[in-house]
């Protein structure tokens, strides 16, 4: 009784297998109509929601190893992209410069064709300012009609600003001794009141002008008061600039120790350190023109 059953399992288990592959493939058959149809539906159904889940699960990881793939890419174009807008950065600074320097030279151009005396126009090619001197050097030199103590201005048609005056010349080259050198003066006068003195240069601090008339009143609260050269005549000799170039506006008042004069500190016209264009005024030593 013991030894058949294991063959009786064996036949059952076989008998069965037969005959669900043959439900199966009697439904395939049917199609959709099939007995099984419904029951192929239900577990669809209830395999949906986890088809789902798994999918949200991976689709992430697999955007993740595409990216990966892709990455080495993206960071050229990312670098690329970042190299042209270097660059367009770079052209719209050029630009700009470029306008500046128009503009600029046209005003320089305005205030030559209002000057009396011929001027020569000259770029600054290098610097010299130290603690113990304050000159620019400038392309233009005695063969382009540059001497030694010609007057030297920028701005526009409606204001030449006093830059300094020639110190040393080369065939090619010029040395300018700007108004700021500590050993450079020059005679102004006050816009409002119409008072002289000297104008004196003090480096990096504002000009001096002193040696203004003692109880000299100098109100700033009314409007600015501006300095400009003044002409003089001293034993037959006349001052290096000529008068009306602008030197500066008066920042301060301030007595002097004494109290026999008046002083003011000057605030520069010209901005120096941003100059590029001048123009040279080819007037003798006295103020002549040549």
């Amino acid at each position: 009784m013991v030894g058949p059953r294991p063959r009786s399992t064996r036949f059952l288990v076989v008998l069965l297998v037969a005959a669900s592959l043959v439900i199966i493939t009697v439904d395939f058959r049917q199609g959709s109509s099939g007995p099984l149809a419904g029951v192929g539906r239900s577990v669809r159904a209830a395999l949906a929601p986890l088809q789902s889940a798994v999918t949200t699960l991976t689709r992430p990881i697999g955007d993740f190893f595409s990216g990966l793939v892709h990455l080495p890419t993206l960071q050229r174009e990312n670098e690329d992209l970042r190299a042209e807008l270097d660059d367009y950065r770079t052209q719209v600074a050029a630009a700009r410069e470029k306008a500046r320097q128009l503009q600029e030279l046209q005003a320089l151009l305005g205030l030559k064709q209002t000057l009396d005396p011929a001027a020569v126009p000259a770029v600054v090619i290098a610097s010299g300012i130290s603690n113990f001197e304050w000159t620019v050097t400038i392309n233009k030199g005695s063969t382009d009609g540059i001497a030694v103590e010609m007057p030297v201005v920028t701005g526009s048609a409606n204001s030449a600003r006093l830059v300094g005056h020639v110190t040393a010349v080369t065939s090619h080259s010029a040395t300018v001794q700007l108004i700021l050198d500590r050993s450079h003066a020059v005679y102004g006068v006050l816009s409002n009141p119409r008072e002289a003195g000297l104008v004196r240069g003090r480096g990096d601090d504002d000009l001096v002008m002193d040696l203004i008339a003692p109880g000299t009143d100098i109100d700033l609260t009314e409007g600015p008061v501006d300095v400009f050269t003044q002409s003089y005549e001293v034993r037959g000799e006349r001052g290096m600039y000529p008068p009306g170039l602008l030197i500066g506006e008066v920042s301060r008042v301030f007595q002097g120790a004494n109290q026999l004069q008046t002083s003011v500190s000057v605030r520069p016209a010209v901005d120096f350190s941003s100059l590029e264009f001048v123009l040279v005024l080819q007037l003798e030593p006295g103020g002549a023109a040549t």
